[in-house]
């Protein structure tokens, strides 16, 4: 062979095997892009609704429990339908009994196909005045029913899917149907994507007919019900209404009968559709039937609660922990906290804290979550301060939506206060926020009112504070002796008037810190001569005979958030936190077992049988806070486990069982207690105006586990756990690493 033609032929191969390489590699590079972008996309973070995502079978709530909710109102979606929706809330129009579904005509066999189950199976449990719904679709003379297959909420929607499938006279009917729920921020209304595949060899053709089911419709102002009468009534096909409000289905079907919206899908295709349920005050008019835009709304809806989860988890810590149980915990007490946050513009204030969905703002509920609240948007927990300040006015403690009109009052108001406000003040630094006026005078002359009011209208002969008989100035049980001289108040009053003294001292207002102190001084004296008793290790109730009266009540545990309590009352105070006495399978029970006096089944706030939503977190906490994290870790884990049964956390849950009583709220935005006693107590952050001091505690079971965008002073530390050391790093810079017991000061 010619050299030169070797050589030639050579360099070609060599050149065809460089290509071929290059090829190879350049494939090889995109099919790994590829994979990193699929697995980029599967992503899911606290930041995304998909990551609290449940299957219905694993909530043990029951229908009207299950919420929706989008800041300006909310809606439970129910089970076994794939349409159905019930408890409509979107103040100043309510609607709890309402209840929405489609229902299916199809035109080829005339059968009209029902998808109200739960309205069914109610009714035939209620009163055999229905068919038993495991009967229908086959039972002689029984109704045909969408039958329900998968059901999954999260936060920005609810996805069912269902099937058809039957002969009728040698007719088929089979189709599918695919739903998604959510709820409007913009305005009072409930959307519906639809999709429904045929499956049969002919077209499907069917009239979807909007079924409303309301006795009454109420609209409000802020003076209250709006005249007129709220009994409803079918107005057309498409709406029902009262008086005082309406309510319209519209969809994007543009075909449209006196029955409801005509359809028509080919064999084997599928076809999507969009529905608003729109509630409204009739004098402005009624919605277009049919629209081209719901579509949008809808995606509107979704892209406000993904910013709302977005913009909280980028505000506050960031909790990764190999105990993804803890990890879930931490967030899904953020969720309940965001669900009780409401934008609406009929409210008194731009960002209104509801106590959950009940449409109140309540301080002592609010003073469970103020640190979480001050450090995601500090302005608002300021505006509730005030909000509370303007309307409660050492009067009431109950602010409506539309201002406080009911006269129920706390005595507990003032602690919870001072609560919010050093939350406010230890987040922001900012003690102009005694300076800034409510109802003509300013927040600081309030305290000092309050303080006034314990004083001089709360005080018995003896000097300690007496609430009275009415045991609803404190807490609700249905047993006596929780009353007058009541232990907690009394405690926390002396916590209140040190507290008075050291902010008078920031005042430099001299006289009054000292007038603050020897109350302070004077009243602790009186409750450890005659409350503390000794040989229990607690603090008894005085009454006004002299005797007096002992109440296994977790409230007392409170006192462990105080600075003055003495150790060895708060070790035996602690001391009762076990197996037999507080401590049950999911946390504290409110009333001690061993108190056969007041333990009360049916009470699951503060009676006994259960526990208020932020009394775990707090305990916890606390005892983290005084030394105890043992203890403290012992109480929270229990609490974690509820989220194998709840979405959010409720507000008075059962403490041996996963159970929420129907009286009661869903969910509480005192659960952000939880998500304190994680930061504030597993991980030991301290904040101080001039330092932030790190002193965390780990557990075997947490494992490893990292809190990152602590923020302080417009810097960012986080803090990383493991088996016997603990780092805390500023941005991502390293400052320290320590064994446990000890503390990082940052000043």
């Amino acid at each position: 062979m010619n050299t030169m033609k070797a050589k030639t032929l050579l360099t070609k191969k060599v050149n065809d095997g460089r290509k071929s390489l290059v090829n190879n590699a350049l494939i090889l590079g995109l099919f790994f892009l590829a994979i990193n972008q699929i697995s980029a996309q599967k992503e899911i973070t606290p930041a995304d609704p998909e990551y609290y995502a449940m299957d219905r079978e694993h909530i043990t709530f029951d229908d009207e429990q299950v919420l929706l909710v989008n800041y300006r109102g909310f809606v439970s979606p129910r089970q076994y339908s794939v349409t159905q929706f019930t408890n409509v809330w979107f103040l100043p129009i309510g609607a709890p009994r309402y209840e929405f579904n489609l229902n299916f005509f199809d035109k080829g066999t005339e059968r009209l196909i029902e998808d109200d189950v739960p309205t069914k199976w109610k009714s035939w449990v209620d009163d055999g005045k229905s068919h038993d719904p495991l009967g229908s679709n086959f039972r002689p003379n029984s109704p045909s029913i969408m039958v329900t297959q998968d059901e999954k909420w999260q936060p920005n929607n609810y996805h069912r899917t269902a099937t058809f499938h039957k002969e009728y006279n040698k007719k088929w009917v089979s189709f599918s149907a695919e739903s998604w729920t959510n709820v409007s921020y913009d305005d009072s209304e409930i959307f519906i994507k639809l999709t429904l595949k045929n499956r049969n060899s002919k077209d499907l053709e069917m009239t979807v007919i909007p079924n409303q089911i309301a006795e009454i419709i109420e609209r409000y102002s802020k003076k209250g019900v709006v005249p007129g009468s709220n009994k409803a009534k079918k107005i057309d096909a498409f709406t029902l209404g009262s008086d005082m409000a309406h309510v319209r289905v519209s969809s994007s079907i543009q075909k449209t009968s006196d029955k409801g919206f005509e359809i028509n899908i080919a064999p084997g295709n599928s076809e999507t559709y969009y529905f608003a349920v729109k509630f409204y005050d009739p004098a402005i008019g009624a919605p277009a039937i049919s629209q081209t835009n719901i579509q949008a709304r809808m995606e509107r809806a979704d892209k406000k609660t993904r910013d709302m989860l977005s913009w909280a988890y980028n505000k506050l810590p960031k909790l990764t922990s190999t105990n993804k149980k803890l990890e879930a915990y931490y967030y899904r007490c953020i969720l309940s906290v965001l669900m009780s946050r409401y934008e609406n513009p009929s409210y008194i204030s731009d960002v209104f804290w509801a106590v959950g969905t009940w449409p109140y703002t309540i301080s002592w509920d609010n003073s469970y979550a103020s640190d979480l609240i001050a450090m995601l948007d500090p302005e608002s927990l300021k505006g509730a301060i005030i909000t509370d300040f303007e309307q409660v006015q050492l009067k009431r403690t109950y602010v409506g939506w539309n201002g406080a009109h009911w006269d129920i009052l706390y005595i507990q108001e003032p602690f919870a206060l001072q609560i919010m406000i050093e939350a406010y003040i230890r987040h922001t630094g900012d003690y102009s926020i005694f300076d800034e006026k409510a109802a003509g005078k300013t927040v600081w002359e309030w305290m000092q009112a309050w303080v006034n009011e314990l004083q001089n209208n709360y005080t018995n002969n003896l000097g300690l504070m007496d609430v009275g008989y009415n045991t609803e100035k404190i807490i609700e049980i249905r047993t006596d002796g929780y009353n007058h001289a009541v232990p907690i108040t009394n405690t926390l009053s002396v916590d209140l008037l040190y507290t008075m003294s050291d902010w008078a001292a920031k005042r430099n207002e001299k006289k009054l810190k000292k007038t603050y102190f020897d109350d302070a001084e004077k009243l602790k004296d009186l409750v450890d001569k005659y409350m503390w008793n000794e040989e229990l290790g607690w603090f008894d109730n005085y009454y006004p005979d002299g005797t007096k009266g002992t109440i296994w009540t977790y409230h007392l545990f409170d006192l462990l958030g105080t600075d003055y309590l003495p150790n060895h009352q708060a070790y035996r105070l602690v001391s009762h936190l076990q197996e037999g006495e507080f401590l049950g399978k999911f946390g504290v029970y409110s009333i001690a077992r061993r108190d056969k006096v007041h333990w009360d089944l049916i009470d699951s706030d503060w009676g006994g049988g259960g526990q208020y939503a932020g009394m775990p977190g707090r305990i916890s906490r606390n005892l983290y806070q005084k030394g105890f994290a043992g203890k403290g870790w012992d109480v929270l884990k229990r609490n974690i486990r509820y989220i194998d049964h709840f979405p959010y956390l409720p507000q008075n849950p059962r403490i041996d069982a996963p159970e929420q009583d129907r009286s009661s709220m869903p969910v509480q935005i005192a659960a952000g207690a939880g998500m304190e006693a994680i930061v504030f107590g597993t991980f030991g952050v301290k904040i101080e105006p001039n330092k932030l001091t790190i002193k965390p505690f780990n557990h075997e079971d947490i494992g490893e586990a990292t809190l990152k965008n602590i923020t302080w002073k417009g810097r960012t530390f986080g803090v990383k756990l493991t088996r016997k050391t603990f780092s805390v790093y500023e941005d991502n810079t390293l400052i320290a690493t320590e064994f446990y017991g000890e503390s990082v000061i940052i000043d």
